[in-house]
């Protein structure tokens, strides 16, 4: 099937003012129980505003920045912009500079401005310095005037020059959106990309969405890990590392009974704060960090920070229990040859590195160096075969189509708003366990591959060009999966798309890169490729000894150079 073009809509003028209620409708029907009333009263007030006083207070709380230059502002659809700003400032919806209120947003208020007119407003005030001033990046600049004056000065100065409003209710603002899309990273333009054609997305009603957040401390124990992760990625860049050290361990030491939804956030900020400690060569404090989660890759960081520490015994402990309850493959491998190296006097081999020397080998040419997989489909063609880049996306594709009804299912109290591009619980070890059964039950409901593969075409045919988490809508796409579904065996296929849906963060990645097939023959193989200077990773050997348990053919195949017909075989050692 063809991908078609969808012709891009042409959006209202007042569009945004029907995203933006529609928000706030969501909100309040979905989280009444959970809104404070400093949001019952910006509600209140924000009804009371005008249509086009609704529409201007949007439009600045859709810009970026909370500092806007009245000069600046020019909206077609709003023709007496003046008469608005009146409005949302009697009602509080805007305000005027002031040295006081505004201290803390001295940067801000500067920004919006360009380098040239700050030269040009704070160097008449200080003519000694117009021209540092004017050697001066924006940055740079900003500091100085805040260096030299006082902010009062500058409040009005800027007055003088164009009148400056601050938009107000930013955190109310903030917050009804974070609580409508569940976090702080997506925003209004996805309104946008829906109606203009950009992107589809599977459709629920929106009595069948429920809320994200369940109490007030759900939702504000999100917004606080939010915070700090942001707090973090400037605190690295500026302090010490020592001080961010101090800094997480008393949030950490703050953090009590962390609400569930919250929790998968801050252990992901555990790692972050943790492997910067590590590299910052602080190994004692990285390690304490670590031990806050066993999220991967904590324990294997740990391993590692143990042996660099010396602490053996430790280290070895841990290994153990990381081969007996691994919670992926690259754990397990890790601990593997990590205790293979303390039980062997000689230098041993990792399990990927034994496994990589057993492959087979071929030689192309070296104008394929930059493109290896490339050289290999050639290879197959010349032999009469078929191969195609698969990797994760066919195997993804395959998931997808099977269990779109499943991962879809509004009923598992998943979804929350009309934009997500997949549930909320995707990721986290409660997807399959909430859906254990109904994954069982459905892959054993079919009779045959026609069956499934009927079903599949159904789906593929109705859903095609949904935002899906696993499908990506290449042309040729279904073309692949139908073979690689004709060919492989029935119940090999169940299996492993039984044994993906365990664990998606990990088993969806990992795939062998070809999927090579002789239609004559009936025969396929799924071919790993590796360069003379490759290496196979933790997860790349998890996949092919599960296939290779089950009966699915694949295989690593080794590329080496052909040079003017010479064989020039580059036998690299594989980094331990």
């Amino acid at each position: 099937m063809a991908i078609e073009q969808t012709p891009k809509n042409e959006l209202p003028p007042k569009y945004y003012l029907e995203y933006f209620n529609y928000v706030l409708d969501f909100v309040q029907e979905k989280y009444r129980h959970i809104l404070n009333e400093v949001e019952w009263r910006f509600l209140r007030k924000y009804y009371c505003l005008s249509e086009d006083a609704q529409c201007l207070f949007i439009r600045f709380s859709n810009r970026r920045g909370l500092f806007f230059r009245v000069n600046k502002l020019s909206y077609s659809e709003l023709t007496n912009i003046p008469a608005l700003l009146n409005e949302l400032l009697e009602r509080e919806f805007i305000e005027t500079l002031n040295p006081e209120k505004h201290q803390t947003f001295s940067k801000e208020m500067l920004n919006v401005w360009t380098t040239k007119e700050l030269v040009e407003q704070f160097s008449k005030l200080f003519t000694e310095k117009k021209t540092t001033y004017k050697k001066l990046k924006k940055e740079e600049l900003v500091e100085a005037i805040l260096q030299d004056f006082e902010l009062s000065k500058i409040v009005e100065t800027l007055n003088n020059f164009e009148p400056i409003i601050k938009v107000c209710f930013e955190y109310e603002v903030t917050f009804m959106k974070f609580l409508f899309f569940g976090n702080r990273y997506l925003d209004m333009t996805e309104f946008v990309m829906r109606d203009m054609g950009l992107v589809q997305f599977e459709n629920h009603d929106d009595d069948k969405l429920v809320a994200r957040f369940t109490t007030r401390k759900d939702a504000e124990d999100k917004w606080l890990i939010t915070d700090q992760n942001d707090l973090f990625s400037q605190l690295k860049d500026i302090a010490p590392a020592l001080d961010v050290y101090d800094w997480f361990m008393n949030f950490a030491d703050s953090v009590h009974e962390l609400s569930e939804v919250a929790k998968p956030s801050y252990e992901r900020l555990i790692i972050k704060v943790a492997t910067f400690l590590e590299k910052s060569k602080l190994l004692d404090e990285a390690l304490l960090v670590y031990r806050l989660t066993e999220q991967v890759p904590s324990r294997e960081r740990q391993v590692r920070t143990l042996q660099k520490l010396n602490h053996i015994d430790e280290a070895f402990s841990l290994c153990q229990q990381m081969i007996e309850y691994p919670k992926n493959a690259d754990e397990k491998f890790y601990a593997i040859d990590f205790l293979n190296k303390l039980n062997t006097k000689k230098r041993a081999k990792k399990s990927t590195t034994s496994w990589l020397h057993q492959a087979e080998s071929i030689t192309v040419s070296i104008d394929f160096r930059h493109q290896v997989e490339m050289g290999v489909v050639d290879y197959y063609h010349q032999e009469g075969k078929l191969a195609v880049f698969s990797e994760n996306h066919l195997w993804r594709a395959i998931f997808g189509l099977v269990f779109w009804d499943i991962v879809f299912d509004p009923s598992l109290v998943a979804f929350h708003h009309p934009f997500q591009r997949r549930p909320s619980d995707l990721y986290l070890p409660d997807f399959y366990e909430k859906r254990k059964d109904l994954i069982i039950s459905h892959l054993d409901g079919f009779a045959d591959v026609q069956d499934l593969l009927i079903y599949m075409g159904e789906r593929y045919e109705s859903k095609f060009g949904i935002a899906n988490p696993f499908v990506v809508w290449l042309e040729e796409i279904w073309l692949i999966v139908r073979k690689a579904v004709e060919l492989i065996e029935f119940e090999a296929m169940k299996k492993i798309l039984h044994e993906m849906s365990k664990n998606l963060v990990e088993h969806l990645r990992g795939f062998p890169d070809l999927f090579m097939w002789d239609d004559i023959a009936g025969e396929y193989c799924f071919v790993e490729v590796k360069s003379p200077t490759d290496n196979l990773s933790n997860q790349q050997l998890s996949w092919l000894q599960y296939f290779q348990e089950i009966g699915v053919n694949a295989k690593v195949l080794r590329v080496y150079w052909r040079e003017n017909d010479t064989l020039e075989e580059e036998l690299v050692e594989n980094r331990e």
